[in-house]
């Protein structure tokens, strides 16, 4: 007997769902009445009749009109059990290194949380209605704006806000573009580059051709080469190799865009607002005279990660054909976090983070450079902007024992090959990609020393 409860019908669900499923009831066998089950039970009718119904909800139970209720079709489930039967949780878990130099972090410790608060009680307080309304397709308007007088600043970029489109990331937004450009056409992109890109246009099934780079970045002559109508490019500091691409070379890409009226360049711009000697470099799309540079960026070196917010910014015609077949589009990013974005760039609380964040990261630089001057045969490369730099040396050892090695002293960083998806052919010598921004300086001191420490064992000299 089932001691009665408050939600005693969901106790009767249970124990005739277990029946059911232990073959004590087989397919089409009829349950008891509900009159039965009320007296069995001592409740009433009702409280039976919403038992029932949770079993017939879920395709337990059907019923016959003026019969009675019946165990419905049995299917059982047909999985192997041998098919995990090698899998272990601790296979999949993410190991954690003392020493991580990743390129997706940044030193968080300087964020003006304080500030970031205070901005979002007042967009809380002052935006109570428009806040939880649908926004603006292409983003927040004001926060548009901001970016617009941002990009004029420090990229060199005389744009309008309503040819700027906010999204939640790159990746989100390459998708966006694809579907605006077409599927039809051929894309290239460079090689090495950012995996997520790489596997973004396999993942799409379209077209892709991979351009190599030489020591200006992107050849333009293996580009005219191709069949590519659409390259999209890093110019300001390329992933992985950190390349600054010349004004000559963007002059030959530009060039090559005007060839023809479908053909396009997607400049990524993530990580331009760094740079440590002199003003940044300007962005292509400042030297684009025929509407020919779809550019990129987002807020996730220059702020945090964790912030959402990309954005990119057509040309205007491809605006008006944006406006006509994206009519469906909506933005992505929350509208709390584009208002208090707005605030914080309004405010000029951005400005004043990336002055001291260039500071923080140039200090972090010039540790770095102290620590490798006793080491005459390891080099660092294409660490003037950006937020990571090459290591390059010459090793009688493989680039993946070298990682080893260095994992088993818990310290994490990757190897060019890793970013690299045409063959290439084995030399001895050795590319590994260093992020910086994200350790202190004491886990620099340590972590950096350890690894020069490692490499310097596996030297040809």
């Amino acid at each position: 007997m089932i001691d009665k409860k408050p939600y005693i019908y969901l106790e009767i669900y249970n124990h005739l769902k277990t029946m059911i499923l232990s073959d004590v009831f087989n397919q089409d066998d009829r349950l008891p009445s509900k009159r039965k089950l009320a007296a069995h039970f001592h409740v009433s009718q009702m409280t039976i009749h919403k038992a029932y119904q949770e079993l017939i909800d879920e395709g337990y139970v059907y019923t016959i009109e003026k019969k009675g209720y019946y165990v419905a079709e049995k299917i059982l489930l047909s999985m192997d059990n041998k098919i995990y039967k090698d899998v272990d949780i601790d296979d999949i878990e993410i190991k954690k290194y003392a020493y991580d130099f990743n390129t997706s972090h940044v030193d968080t410790n300087y964020f003006p949380h304080q500030i970031w608060a205070k901005l979002s009680r007042e967009v809380l307080s002052e935006h109570k209605k428009t806040m939880l309304n649908e926004i603006d397709y292409l983003g927040l308007y004001d926060l548009r704006v901001e970016i617009a007088k941002h990009l004029d600043m420090y990229r060199g970029m005389n744009i309008h806000q309503n040819q700027i489109i906010i999204g939640s990331s790159s990746t989100q937004l390459l998708n966006l573009l694809i579907e605006l450009l077409g599927r039809d056409k051929t894309y290239g992109i460079e090689d090495p580059t950012y995996p997520k890109i790489f596997h973004l246009f396999k993942t799409l099934e379209i077209k892709t051709n991979l351009i190599k780079l030489d020591q200006f970045g992107l050849s333009s002559q293996t580009l005219e080469a191709s069949d590519t109508d659409i390259i999209h490019i890093v110019s300001s500091h390329q992933y992985p190799t950190g390349i600054t691409m010349p004004i000559q070379r963007r002059v030959e890409l530009l060039n090559w865009s005007y060839k023809n009226k479908d053909r396009y360049i997607i400049e990524d711009d993530y990580d331009s607002e760094f740079k440590y000697q002199g003003r940044p470099i300007p962005a292509l799309q400042g030297l684009d005279k025929g509407e020919k540079v779809i550019y990129m960026n987002t807020f996730s070196k220059s702020l945090a990660p964790s912030f959402r917010v990309a954005y990119l910014v057509l040309p205007i015609h491809l605006m008006k054909r944006f406006n006509k077949v994206m009519q469906y589009h909506r933005c992505t990013v929350p509208n709390v976090e584009q208002y208090i974005l707005y605030k914080f760039m309004k405010e000029l609380h951005f400005t004043r983070h990336l002055h001291k964040m260039m500071k923080v990261y140039r200090e972090k630089l010039d540790l770095i450079f102290e620590l490798i001057k006793k080491y005459n045969h390891i080099h660092i490369k294409n660490y003037e902007s950006g937020l990571h730099f090459v290591l390059s040396f010459e090793s009688r050892f493989s680039e993946q024992h070298i990682l080893n090695q260095l994992k088993s002293k818990s310290i994490n960083v990757y190897g060019m090959s890793s970013f690299k998806h045409s063959q290439t052919k084995p030399n001895h010598t050795i590319e590994l990609v260093i992020g910086y921004s994200g350790l202190s300086k004491t886990q620099i001191k340590e972590g950096f020393m350890l690894m020069l420490e490692t490499i310097n064992e596996s030297l040809t000299h």
